[in-house]
C-alpha cells in the first residue's frame, strides 16, 4: 500500500527527533545481549524508511571490523530499498529475516562511533528543500538505494564502504528533512556507481585479455 498525504505528515512528525537522539534511544530500548533484526526495525518506527536504511548502512559505512556484517545487512538493505521503490507504507521483513540476530555490543560500538561526529554535524543540518524529501522523490531514491545495496553485496575489495556512506548520507537527509543533504548524497552515490562500474569494466577487460593470451600460449 502506498503512502497517503496524512501518513507523509506523520512521517515528518517523526523526523523532528534528531538522528543522534534516535540512535541513543535504540540502545535504551534494547538492553539484551542480542537483538533481533525485526525488533530493531519495529523500534525505528513503522512509517520511516530513513532510520531503517541508516541503521542497516552504518556498519559498512564505518571502519569498524565486525565479522560477517555484510551478510547480515546486505539482504535487508535490498529488501527495504525495493519496498521504498514500490511505495510500501512501512518497512517489512519476512520472518526468516526478521528473526536474524546480532550482538548488542556491535550495535553499541557502531552508535558510539557515529555519535562522536553526528551531534556536531547536526548543527548545520536543517529542514530545507522539502521537494527532495517527498514520497515521490523517495520512490526514485529507492531505485538508487537498491543499486547501492546490490553493490555492497558484491565481493569487491573496499567496495562496500562508499555505497554504504552514500546510503547513510541520503537516509540522514530523509530523517532530518534536509533536501540539500539528500541531493548531495544522491549526486555522490551516482559518482560512486560510475567509478565502480568503470573499475569493474576495466577489471573484466584485463581478465579477458590475460586469459586470452594465456590460452593462446597454452
Amino acid at each position: 500500500m502506498t503512502r497517503s498525504i496524512k501518513e507523509y505528515s506523520q512521517t515528518n512528525a517523526l523526523r523532528q527527533l534528531y538522528a543522534s537522539e534516535m540512535l541513543q534511544n535504540l540502545l535504551q530500548q534494547h538492553p539484551g545481549r542480542t537483538i533481533r533484526l525485526g525488533e530493531l526495525v519495529r523500534s525505528l518506527g513503522n512509517r520511516a524508511f530513513g532510520p531503517t536504511l541508516l541503521i542497516c548502512a552504518l556498519p559498512e559505512a564505518l571502519p569498524i571490523p565486525i565479522a560477517g556484517v555484510s551478510a547480515v545487512i546486505g539482504i535487508p538493505l535490498i529488501v527495504f530499498s525495493a519496498q521504498l521503490l514500490l511505495g510500501f507504507s512501512s518497512p517489512w521483513l519476512p520472518p526468516w529475516l526478521a528473526n536474524r540476530t546480532f550482538k548488542r555490543k556491535d550495535l553499541e560500538k557502531i552508535i558510539e562511533q557515529v555519535l562522536r561526529y553526528l551531534k556536531r554535524f547536526e548543527r548545520v543540518i536543517r529542514p530545507r528543500w522539502q521537494f527532495a524529501t517527498t514520497p515521490l522523490v523517495e520512490r526514485f531514491l529507492g531505485l538508487l538505494f537498491l543499486v547501492l545495496a546490490i553493490a555492497i553485496t558484491l565481493p569487491i575489495p573496499f567496495g562496500n564502504m562508499l555505497p554504504a556512506i552514500a546510503i547513510a548520507t541520503i537516509s540522514l537527509g530523509l530523517i532530518e528533512a534536509d533536501g540539500v543533504l539528500v541531493v548531495v548524497g544522491a549526486i555522490a552515490a551516482l559518482v560512486i556507481l560510475v567509478v565502480m562500474a568503470g573499475a569493474i569494466a576495466a577489471l573484466v577487460s584485463w581478465a579477458v585479455t590475460f586469459f586470452s593470451k594465456h590460452i593462446r600460449i597454452g
